[in-house]
């Protein structure tokens, strides 16, 4: 089935277009049975595109497509030294190319190569899925069967386009029109800032007490099942759930003070919509361990207080566990959250993860099933003396409330679901809150500034709405929940007499402490195995974490606290062509060879270290990169300290054993430093009793700012390698209840 776009665009004249397929022809030849880059579509998608969603480079390629001709004599078409020129363009050595300083034209151009090779056909490539037959990929399938996840099992389906799979038309949605102005009442009892999951989880408790509430929302609503199976608009790249706001507006990143930052264009997006990350996560909805809350204090205690690495700011958290644990819970109840419990509550503790912190119940439905990979990874981890055990995740395994079981797509993490499994904002709390009458969301109203009286309280935020004009809107509590980076920029922006360095900032402490997660995994291939980890959502995962935490003597090592180890599923093509040896060029027939072989082949055993707060890593405002609108965007200072080399080290080292004790014919490793934007991005607004160390208190109230509460990953005091999300949400709970006291003078 050929499925198409509608009448083509291009933007390329006919000679650019024959220079253009002659290099994409280069890039990914065709072979003795594999057509190449231009059979493929790919060429003619970049000319779509470039018409398109990407005209904003139409000049970079017609100064490159020349530059190729100059190169080559005149005609690059007709040039027998092709592959000489191309090697040229790599090194980003032909004169009259277009200078960027955050990345070359041959990273942009390779990477449009790969979309238009393996993205859906309905974007102008992949013609009559060729590039998916190549690879094996079978596209947007509703779900798959048990038996299909089995190692080596021959995945026989013919490949479908998104727009070919069937949905149940009775699974709930969102209305995708949410009222933006009727209705609002000019001073709520609470005025939140960001409508993602922190923002609404709270919204409910807030109108369950009777409070009325107003959401501002920088980003449009939605259902939470866009881009539900397509990779391409899904991609950090491409980003089509950060197109409102957070495209516009990418941190910049240097690993030091007083080095230029550049744009971090090629790292990791965000989204900006109604629901925010709640719709793209990857669903993990683990708890932190009870040492991770006394991090500091447990480690000198145990080994002294010369094991802290120099110039960490490490710190204990204000709460307990104890403390935390029935908030962990109810989100866990309101997500629900499928999974084993490995303490003594549950009869089957074998199943789950043996070093879990206490807990009052059981998860609330099956963990998800095991994966063929994910067995072959606990048998080897088992072998050598490890816990394994399947991830914990807000995804459904029965129904519930209304929602689908999980059907093991290959679209999870960085999708909304097609059938409701996996939890979001949309369709967990937002239709209660909304139903309630007492919630009011505004959309595309993108805040400005805090505002503060004369007696340095905040009673509101100034917004600007989509009309251009800017809005004030009171609230009695103010509370900003939005992701870390914009947190802290907001409260940075927000200057006035009493707060000259802006709100939360009298002791200069906004920015700082801040943490991301670094992904160094081990990569392994298994020659003749077919893995099938296309199938399946990423939080389909076995782990151990007998290596996190404390969870083993650190006393003979030269590193504190640890990391998690797991194998996931989730494979997608135009991702996973980008994942390659060092021996393995990025193009041209090795290339092409290589990921045409391993694709189905290839396993990653992801780590999540921890990662330490340092004097060094900071977020501030760039002084010379500014947004769409005039503003500084975020500037993130950002390296690992030797301590986080060593215990990378120490875990790509029991990586790569469990992955040869797995089989693995080849392993190769990613490089420690892997990024300044990890989605786990967290601090800036560091929760603490101390307002010398701290922006908050335990409850996120801003020490120099009353009725000012920040919540989300910025208000976290630490970064133990587990995913944050359900602490988020927990700590968002909590803070929730002491606001409805302080309201009503009882918690919820």
């Amino acid at each position: 089935m050929n499925v198409g776009i509608g009448p083509k665009i291009t933007a390329l004249t006919a000679g650019e277009r024959a220079t253009l397929d002659a290099l994409c022809d280069c890039l990914f030849p065709p072979g003795a049975a594999t057509p190449g880059a231009v059979t493929i579509g790919a060429s003619g998608y970049i000319d779509q595109a470039l018409a398109g969603p990407y005209a904003v480079f139409v000049s970079e390629y017609r100064a490159m497509l020349g530059s190729l001709d100059q190169a080559a004599g005149g005609s690059f078409v007709g040039a027998t030294d092709k592959l000489a020129v191309v090697a040229a363009l790599e090194r980003d050595e032909l004169p009259g190319l277009l200078r960027n300083p955050d990345r070359t034209t041959f990273d942009l151009v390779i990477r449009h190569l790969r979309e238009g090779l393996f993205s859906d056909p309905i974007h102008g490539g992949n013609k009559d899925f060729a590039g998916w037959k190549a690879v094996g990929f079978p596209g947007a399938q509703f779900g798959f069967r048990e038996g299909e996840q089995k190692l080596d099992y021959q995945v026989d389906r013919q490949p479908q386009s998104l727009t070919q799979v069937s949905q149940d038309a009775r699974l709930p949605g969102l209305p995708r029109t949410i009222p933006s102005t009727a209705g609002i009442p000019a001073n709520p009892d609470v005025l939140i800032v960001g409508g993602g999951a922190v923002g609404n989880f709270m919204a409910l408790k807030f109108v369950r007490a009777g409070l009325q509430v107003v959401i501002l929302e920088a980003g449009p609503p939605r259902t939470g099942r866009e881009r539900s199976m397509d990779e391409l608009l899904a991609t950090a790249f491409r980003n089509e759930g950060g197109a409102a706001k957070f495209n516009d507006e990418v941190p910049t990143w240097r690993t030091r003070p007083g080095e230029k930052a550049r744009r971090a264009v090629m790292s990791q997006g965000l989204e900006t919509a109604l629901g925010g990350n709640s719709i793209a996560w990857g669903a993990v909805a683990m708890r932190f361990y009870e040492d991770d809350f006394r991090i500091r204090s447990a480690t000198a205690a145990k080994y002294g207080d010369h094991r802290i690495p120099e110039g960490s700011t490490l710190a204990d958290w204000p709460m307990s566990y104890a403390e935390l644990e029935p908030f962990y819970e109810e989100a866990e109840d309101l997500l629900g959250v499928s999974g084993h419990a490995g303490n003594r509550e549950n009869p089957d503790r074998s199943r789950g993860n043996p070093f879990e912190a206490p807990r009052a119940n059981p998860y609330k439905m099956p963990a998800l099933r095991t994966s063929g990979l994910g067995q072959l990874f606990a048998d080897s981890a088992k072998a050598q003396g490890y816990h394994p055990f399947p991830l914990p995740a807000a995804i459904a395994t029965t129904a519930w409330n209304g929602r689908h079981a999980c059907t093991y797509c290959s679209f999870c993490s960085r999708f909304g679901c097609h059938v409701d499994a996996k939890a979001s904002a949309q369709n967990t709390v937002l239709p209660e809150a909304l139903e309630s009458g007492r919630l009011h969301i505004v959309s595309g109203a993108r805040a400005m500034e805090i505002v503060t009286d004369e007696s340095g309280r905040a009673v509101g935020v100034n917004y600007l709405g989509l009309d251009g004009e800017t809005r004030f809107q009171a609230g009695g509590t103010v509370v900003v929940a939005a992701y870390a980076f914009e947190n802290s920029r907001l409260l940075l922006l927000s200057r006035s007499r009493r707060h000259g360095r802006g709100v939360g900032n009298e002791t200069d402490q906004v920015g700082r402490h801040y943490m991301t997660r670094q992904q160094p995994s081990v990569y392994a291939i298994f020659e003749g195995k077919r893995l099938n980890r296309f199938i399946g959502p990423t939080a389909q995962a076995m782990a151990i974490a007998d290596l996190s935490g404390d969870h083993f003597d650190h006393s003979d090592v030269d590193f504190i606290r640890g990391g998690r180890i797991a194998a996931f599923n989730q494979y997608l093509p135009i991702e996973a062509s980008g994942v390659l040896p060092p021996d393995v060029p990025r193009w041209g027939e090795a290339w092409r060879d290589f990921f045409l072989s391993s694709y189905n082949s290839t396993a990653m055993l992801f780590i999540d270290p921890e990662i330490l707060p340092y004097e060094n890593n900071r977020l501030d405002l760039d002084p010379d990169v500014k947004d769409k609108l005039g503003r500084p965007v975020i500037r993130i200072t950002f390296d690992i300290g030797d301590n986080e080399r060593k215990l990378m080290q120490y875990l790509q080292d029991r990586a790569e054993k469990i992955a040869l004790g797995m089989g693995a014919t080849r392993t190769w490793r990613r490089q420690f430093l892997t990024g300044p934007i990890s989605t786990h991005d967290v601090g800036g607004t560091r929760m603490g009793n101390d307002p010398a160390t701290s922006v908050t208190n335990g409850f996120g109230e801003v020490h120099d700012t009353p009725g000012l509460v920040v919540l989300g990953g910025s208000s976290f005091v630490s970064l133990p390698p587990v995913n944050p999300a359900l602490t988020i949400l927990a700590l968002a709970l909590r803070a929730a209840d002491h606001i409805i006291s302080q309201n009503t003078g009882a918690a919820a």
